[in-house]
């Protein structure tokens, strides 16, 4: 049975807009007997919330079909010898559940240090002599043993104080994924890669990478496969430097597709790689191209 990978976000769905066309190819690669995985950088979300986002949006699939970075990392530091005991989290609850699902402690945010500055403190920009005086007088905990980070909608300077505190007394560092930034409707916003370069910033370390370009999410759906060996595998992403690089480090092909971070100039400028093996402008052209003939 051959596979087929899709990225979401800008792939199949910007938000909670659906890619014209999204519902018909993946219903029609499964009538023709595709393997058909989901795999997403985004951490923000465990595995059954993505499942209930597939189903509103009508996309199908199961739970066993969906690789999320914020699950790899939790699968990653589960294997991790010796195994973290305290893990402090800059992310999304989502991240959180999932290390928690593995069977690791994960500080709760309402625990962080500087969770609660006074009003003076924490008016932006009024005086920041003031917040600086509230961390420095805080009575502060062990540090953890494990910093992860992921997507923070909700990031904070006393976060990246915290997260710096831990990785500089000598805590494991670990990222989701560096993604610059991710499609929504109508723009694009930040991604996690920009909190983890702030941390490296800070902290003069550097992060290891669970998503892609790494290549565990896609090596996890083709052992979920059970792929024999000869049978084709190929990637449905938006970047080059993610999609693309993840897809051949697998030996699969991959396909850019140019509906979501792709900017105009990204496949002349890519290299090794980073260069699709074919490029489509829109879901339905997947067909026209012979990894899919007779599908």
């Amino acid at each position: 049975m051959p596979i087929a990978i899709f990225d979401m976000d800008g792939v199949l769905y910007r938000g909670a807009d659906v890619m014209p066309g999204a519902r018909e190819v993946l219903e029609r690669l499964r009538r023709a007997s595709w393997d058909v995985f989901f795999a997403t950088n985004n951490s923000t979300a465990t595995r059954d919330e993505y499942l209930r986002r597939l189903e509103r949006l009508h996309l199908g699939g199961d739970r066993d079909h969906i690789i999320t970075s914020a699950y790899a990392t939790a699968h990653y530091l589960e294997r991790r010898e010796p195994r973290p005991s305290d893990v402090f989290v800059v992310g999304a609850n989502g991240l959180r559940d999932e290390i928690r699902a593995v069977g690791i402690a994960v500080r709760r945010p309402e625990d962080l240090p500087g969770n609660d500055p006074p009003p003076d403190a924490a008016a932006d920009g009024v005086n920041p002599s003031a917040m600086r005086r509230y961390l420095v007088s805080l009575d502060l905990p062990p540090p953890a043993d494990t910093v992860v980070v992921g997507l923070d909608l909700h990031l904070t300077y006393a976060k990246i104080a915290e997260a710096q505190r831990t990785v500089l007394a000598g805590a494991h560092f670990v990222c989701s994924n560096r993604d610059r930034a991710y499609p929504v409707e109508g723009r694009l916003l930040p991604g996690a890669g920009t909190t983890v370069a702030a941390i490296e910033v800070a902290t003069g370390a550097r992060a290891i990478c669970i998503g892609k370009p790494e290549p565990f999410l896609f090596e996890e759906a083709i052992r979920r496969a059970g792929r024999p060996k000869g049978e084709p595998v190929v990637v449905v992403g938006d970047s080059t430097d993610y999609d693309m690089v993840a897809a051949h480090r697998v030996g699969a092909t991959g396909v850019l597709i140019t509906t979501g971070l792709t900017e105009g100039r990204a496949v002349e400028h890519a290299t090794g790689d980073a260069v699709p093996d074919r490029v489509v402008h829109s879901l339905a052209e997947l067909f026209g191209l012979p990894e899919f003939a007779g599908t």
